[in-house]
């Protein structure tokens, strides 16, 4: 072995000895910790961020593309529609759409006050949802028609208003105003409604501005009394139902002329003449609108001994022998005279007495509908039978109504009009017919809506003692 090949060696053995260990056992040392530290972080969750630059979508191409899977809901509801959308339409001249006129409420005030709908007593029926209950109550399987043919009637009321706000068409306008206002009215419209708001606040600015200083009204016709008995009723129902302070104004000067021109012993007559002659036609509309203004809450005074005096008055041309009541003085079987005085007895509260059980009982013996064999005066006669019918209630009311709803509603016109039965008359005697379509329409209507207008005064039942707060209303149980 030769001296280079001897410290190769000697080298190699110093390396495998003492400083080999020590480099082995760095060695060891550093791949204990690696492996620990590895093991640690790869227990660790990582968040690795990228960032990316976005791409530019265009959003109406992407909901174009858009095709949701969505499977169709069938729902099965017990609704009550009010409008039947297939219902016959107007002719092509009857512009459903057309728009309504500008008109300036200003001078009025309180027509731009919102009014809700506020109903009390006798006049509760009249929101949709009674108006709903109370066709199924008493519409029997006429209900729906009948519901219909009021829309239809209003609509035409509607589209053929006077730009002044009034319904003449050949009629005194005070007198055709008030009935077209009492026919929206009696289906809960008022100045706040959607569709006929603008038409209700329109007639109630007609009459107020025929109104005159002594609460009578302008063109009320040549009999005078119809007319301001009419307007005052309209006036009173719309403050009843809106509680408009102006109306309150109006409906107290109308209500106090009434009282003041009836007679002393309870009867009115013409232009409320003060002699021997009474009428109980006359006396009709009167006794409605002080009724109406009684559940107001009119501040007119003497509505109640008014009242009762018109019952006195009625007394005296009642006929016991026929049980019925005369026009001017007592008479024979005169069975719209009867249907008047019985209507009057009912909604003053004397229902249950002779004379209303006598004349309910004759005019169910008499009253037919018939359009083929036409009475004189169809219209304003079933407007009442109609009503004595109602507050009679049970079969005589269902057997009226299965004879009355479906004569009405197959005989009213596309555009929403009637043409009173005695039109086929001579003219001498359809005499009714004169007034126009505005007057058979609105007759026509307020019997229609004889479900919900006015409830059955026979389910009044008593009041309870009130407490400090509560009001006079009168309450309704519907039985």
């Amino acid at each position: 072995m030769n001296r280079r090949e001897y410290v190769r060696r000697k080298v190699l053995e110093h390396l495998i000895g003492p400083t080999g260990s020590i480099l082995l056992h760095i060695l060891l040392v550093y791949l204990a910790i690696h492996f620990i530290v590895f093991e640690t972080r790869d227990m660790t969750p990582e968040i690795e961020v990228t960032l990316m630059e976005m791409e530019t979508v265009d959003l109406d191409e992407l909901l174009d593309d858009f095709e949701p899977e969505i499977e169709p809901l069938e729902f099965d509801f017990d609704i009550d529609v009010d409008f039947d959308v297939d219902m016959d339409v107007p002719p092509e001249d009857m512009d459903f759409t057309q728009d309504q006129p500008d008109v300036d409420f200003a001078a009025l005030d309180v027509m731009q006050v919102e009014s809700p709908l506020i109903m009390q007593g006798l006049f509760s029926g009249r929101d949709a949802a009674s108006r709903s209950g109370l066709l199924r109550e008493y519409g029997g399987r006429w209900g729906e028609q009948t519901a219909q043919a009021v829309l239809r009637a209003l609509e035409w009321l509607r589209i053929n208003q006077n730009e002044n706000g009034s319904w003449s068409h050949g009629a005194p306008s005070s007198a055709m105003t008030g009935l077209g206002l009492l026919t929206f009215l009696a289906h809960g419209e008022t100045t706040s409604s959607e569709r006929y708001g603008h038409t209700v606040r329109r007639a109630i600015r007609f009459l107020l501005e025929q109104q005159r200083d002594n609460g009578q009204f302008r063109d009320t016709g040549s009999h005078h009394v119809y007319g301001n008995a009419i307007a005052a009723y309209a006036l009173t129902e719309a403050y009843a139902l809106t509680r408009i302070p102006r109306v309150r104004e109006a409906m107290d000067r109308a209500i106090q002329a009434m009282i003041d021109g009836q007679q002393p012993a309870g009867g009115w007559d013409y232009s409320f003449a003060q002699g021997a002659r009474r009428d109980t036609s006359v006396s009709a509309f009167i006794v409605q609108a002080l009724k109406a203004a009684e559940l107001a809450e009119s501040g007119a005074e003497g509505i109640e001994r008014s009242m009762e005096l018109a019952i006195e008055d009625l007394r005296t041309v009642f006929n016991p022998e026929h049980g019925s009541f005369g026009y001017a003085e007592m008479g024979g079987r005169n069975l719209a005279m009867t249907a008047i005085g019985t209507l009057l007895f009912q909604l003053t509260g004397h229902g249950r007495e002779p004379e209303a059980r006598a004349g309910s009982a004759l005019v169910q013996e008499l009253a037919r509908v018939d359009w083929e064999r036409p009475m004189r005066w169809d219209l304003y006669r079933i407007y009442y039978i109609t009503q004595v019918m109602f507050q009679t209630g049970g079969s005589a009311w269902r057997e009226w109504n299965e004879q009355f709803a479906p004569q009405f509603v197959r005989n009213q016109n596309k555009d929403g009009t009637w043409i009173p039965p005695a039109a086929s008359l001579d003219s001498g005697s359809g005499r009714e017919v004169n007034y126009g379509p505005a007057y058979a329409t609105t007759f026509a209507a307020l019997s229609l809506q004889v479900y919900y207008r006015i409830l059955p005064t026979f389910a009044v039942v008593d009041e309870p003692e009130p407490e400090e707060d509560d009001t006079d209303d009168v309450i309704i149980e519907i039985i």
